[in-house]
């Protein structure tokens, strides 16, 4: 059976556990954590009904008592950044504690199989980099470290708190090498400890990571299977789950290989069981923000900024973080069709535009581009994922802790006629225009008629780029690096590309 229905059953059987009298706490509140500063951060568990629990941290003293489902939450008051070492106490009829607490910035890394890989499939100088962080005790992850869905959102997850010497000081197969090269980039920035809770699955589209807040709040309709949620009905269930594989223990035990019950129904099914399974249960976690990285598996559709607008929505609901701070990763260029249909813009009007369109549009949203960190168009998991997290980093250390940092690389402003040429302009350029190769400016087309496009000839021309092309002596439109396998070499002289873009009136 696979380890991630062993890991679906190890889950079930500790969520059937909680009510007993004892203090539970769920996985994301443990030993090694970092709180996030400056917020009212959330401290939860489940307790008998009418049993005290306080939470004793960092002077503060904090009471609460059990609701009807046997859940307790405290909120600590606002905490600044410390690298101290701290214990958390918690009782209530036992005493638990927490070791070794920190208290520093918290980001949310979520996405498909780009975010989701680790440091063992990377460039090897971004490897070895990695690896000099092992001793680095500010840098750590809650890591959901199996595959689960669910048809409700759960009470809790699978996974644990890592620091550093467990992420790159052994196996390097172990979390988001993009989660983790941001927390490292926001920890030497900023000075303070930095954690990534790191929630990805590979291969999947949007929808599932969407939370029911996200949907409701833009009228998505979704799949749902209707659950039995009585908690006599699923600790029964429960118990003859645990029956069954106690017996299949016991045959392979004698050599003896048999099936056995697995819980991947008690719960149910729906179109957002990711978040369910793997991100509901690090709510309320407090954060500051997140990095996505996803976008390959909804090539084609035409809904993505409205499903983008419906995680942002939904994330900023079940997080408490008002317009939550939402850094995309501009989905690289890839050779979908093999080679047989290299003007193909699937990608790029779907995805990309909606990517640019939510960072436009969606409050707190922004998006950096990667097509110029050495992309191999014909492998879908670039290598290079140190640029693109320090990228995100960029962003929020501009937009989030202040700092004089370049966060974007130049975006088309206009395109006017100059006689037979058209000059573009961009915003946002900072030292001046150049190219990642030095040769001229790449992958700009011109149109007759907005249709057809033809590859242009293009020349710097200071912080404008002139177009033109012999055979569109009066062009109405033009456009750059818009296709999926388009790698364009326009960028800013500080190393950041020109984002592409469709196609655009020429005035």
């Amino acid at each position: 059976m696979t380890m991630k229905r062993l890991a679906t059953i190890t889950l079930l059987l500790g969520l059937a556990s909680l009510a007993s009298a004892d203090v539970v706490l769920p996985k994301v509140i443990a030993s090694h954590m970092v709180l996030q500063r400056g917020v009212a951060a959330p401290v939860w568990g489940w307790a008998a009904q009418g049993e005290a629990v306080t939470v004793e941290f960092a002077g503060q003293s904090k009471t609460a008592t059990p609701d009807a489902t046997g859940k307790w939450m405290v909120k600590l008051d606002p905490l600044t950044a410390s690298a101290e070492s701290r214990v958390m106490t918690i009782q209530g009829n036992n005493e638990i504690q927490l070791q070794d607490v920190l208290v520093g910035e918290v980001w949310l890394a979520s996405g498909q199989s780009n975010m989701e890989w680790t440091f063992n499939a990377i460039a090897d100088e971004e490897k070895a980099y990695a690896v000099t962080q092992k001793d680095n005790r500010l840098v750590r992850a809650f890591h959901v470290n199996q595959h689960i869905t669910a048809g409700i959102p759960l009470d809790d997850t699978a996974g644990s708190w890592k620091d550093c010497a467990q992420m790159v000081g052994g196996s390097l197969n172990s979390v988001s090498a993009v989660g983790f090269f941001f927390a490292v980039e926001l920890q030497q920035k900023l000075g303070v400890p930095v954690a990534f809770l790191d929630a990805n699955w590979g291969g999947q589209r949007i929808e599932p990571f969407i939370p029911d807040e996200g949907n409701q709040a833009l009228g998505f309709n979704y799949r749902k299977q209707a659950v039995n949620a009585d908690p006599k009905a699923i600790a029964a269930q429960l118990k003859v789950i645990a029956v069954s594989v106690d017996q299949a223990i016991q045959a392979a035990e004698q050599g003896r290989k048999t099936p056995f019950l697995t819980g991947d129904r008690v719960y149910g099914s729906a179109g957002n069981g990711i978040y369910n399974a793997m991100i509901a249960p690090l709510t309320p976690y407090a954060i500051k923000g997140a990095i996505w990285y996803q976008g390959e598996s909804n090539r084609g559709a035409n809904d993505y900024f409205k499903k983008l607008q419906a995680l942002s929505a939904g994330w900023s609901q079940v997080f408490n973080v008002q317009d939550i701070p939402f850094y995309q990763v501009q989905i690289a260029p890839f050779d979908y069709n093999r080679g047989n249909n290299p003007a193909d813009s699937k990608l790029c009007d779907t995805i990309w535009a909606a990517q640019y369109q939510g960072a436009d549009e969606i409050p707190g949203m922004g998006i950096v581009a990667i097509h110029d960190t050495n992309i191999d168009i014909k492998n879908i998991h670039p290598v290079h994922k140190r640029p693109v997290a320090e990228r995100l980093a960029a962003q929020a250390l501009r937009n989030q802790y202040g700092k004089d940092v370049v966060a974007t690389g130049p975006r088309f402003a206009a395109a006017k006629r100059d006689g037979a040429n058209v000059i573009v302009s961009f915003q946002d350029v900072d030292l001046g225009l150049s190219t990642t190769d030095g040769n001229a400016p790449s992958w700009f087309e011109l149109s007759a008629d907005g249709k057809v496009f033809v590859s242009a000839q293009a020349v710097i021309d200071g912080n404008s780029v002139k177009v033109s092309a012999a055979t569109v002596p009066a062009p109405v439109s033009v456009r750059m690096g818009w296709a999926d396998i388009a790698i364009p070499n326009l960028s800013d002289k500080n190393g950041w590309p020109v984002f592409a873009f469709p196609a655009q009136p020429v005035l």
